[in-house]
C-alpha cells in the first residue's frame, strides 16, 4: 500500500501534536518513526489507524483520503490497516485461534459474529497464520498463559488476518526482553519482505529501528526533523531529533 500524508496538522486545544507532516511510503516499504515521548508519534498513529481524524491535511491511502472518507468508503479503507499494539490488546480469556479469528468480526453480521459462526475457510486461515508465527500448537491454548513474545506472535497473526496493505505497529518489541523483541523484529522484518507489506513502526529504539527498517523518519515537536535512510542517521542527526519535546496529549 502506498502512504502520502501531505500537510498534516493535528492540535489539543492550543497544543500542536503536528504540524506540517508530510511525507510518503511505497509498497513494501518498512519505516520506523522516531523521536521523544510526545513529538507527536502516537498521534500519527492514530490517525493512520482512523481512531482520530486530522485537523487539516490528506491522508491518502493509495488514492483515497482517509481524512475524508465517511461511512463504508472509511470502513473499507481501515480494514486494510492493520495494528499490533505494545500492550498486545489481545482478549486473555480466549484462545490464541478466537483470537487471530476476531479480525474477522467486522466484516461479519451480528448473529455469526456473536456466536463465532466462523467458516471453515477462516478457521484453517487462521491456524495457517498461527503456524507461520510459530504458535503451531497453541491454537488451543488460553493467551492468559502465553509468554510475552508468544502474545505478540498471536498479535501479529491477527493482523495478517485482516489482509492488511498497511500494517502498524506501535511499540512491537518494547515490552519484550532483548532477544526476544529481536525474534519479533526479525519475524516481522520476514512478512514484510515475503508479503511486500508496508510497515510502519513507532520505535524509542534507534539502533534497532536501523536495523531492521529501510527508512527513518524523525518527529520532533510534531514536525518532521529527519526522513532518510538507516545509514544518513549519524550521530549529529539523531542528537537534532532527541534534542526536544513536549507533553503529548495522546
Amino acid at each position: 500500500m502506498k502512504i502520502a500524508l501531505e500537510h498534516i496538522e493535528k492540535s489539543y486545544g492550543t497544543v500542536h501534536a503536528l504540524s506540517d507532516v508530510s511525507f510518503q511510503a511505497t509498497d513494501g516499504e518498512f519505516i520506523s518513526v522516531i523521536g521523544l515521548s510526545g513529538a507527536g508519534k502516537t498521534t500519527l498513529f492514530r490517525i493512520l489507524n482512523g481512531s482520530m481524524r486530522a485537523d487539516d491535511g490528506t491522508c491518502r491511502l493509495d488514492d483515497a483520503d482517509l481524512n475524508t472518507a465517511r461511512g463504508r468508503e472509511r470502513k473499507k479503507l481501515l480494514r486494510q490497516v492493520g495494528m499490533i499494539y505494545q500492550d498486545f490488546c489481545l482478549v486473555e480469556s480466549a484462545t490464541c485461534l478466537q483470537n487471530v479469528l476476531n479480525a474477522c468480526l467486522p466484516e461479519m453480521n451480528v448473529f455469526r459474529g456473536i456466536f463465532g459462526l466462523f467458516t471453515s475457510e477462516q478457521r484453517q486461515e487462521a491456524m495457517n497464520l498461527l503456524k507461520r508465527v510459530g504458535l503451531a500448537d497453541k491454537p488451543d491454548e488460553m493467551v492468559k498463559n502465553l509468554s510475552g513474545g508468544q502474545k505478540q506472535r498471536v498479535a501479529i497473526a491477527r493482523a495478517l488476518m485482516q489482509h492488511p496493505g498497511l500494517l502498524l505497529a506501535d511499540e512491537p518489541v518494547a515490552s519484550l526482553d532483548p532477544v526476544t523483541g529481536r525474534q519479533i523484529m526479525e519475524l516481522l522484518r520476514e512478512i514484510q519482505q515475503k508479503d511486500c507489506l508496508t510497515v510502519l513502526m513507532n520505535s524509542h529504539n534507534p539502533a534497532m529501528a536501523a536495523e531492521f527498517s529501510d527508512r527513518i523518519i524523525g518527529l520532533s515537536d510534531g514536525r518532521v526533523s529527519f526522513d532518510g535512510s538507516p545509514d544518513q542517521l549519524t550521530e549529529e542527526m539523531q542528537a537534532s531529533v532527541y534534542s526536544s519535546g513536549k507533553e503529548e496529549k495522546a
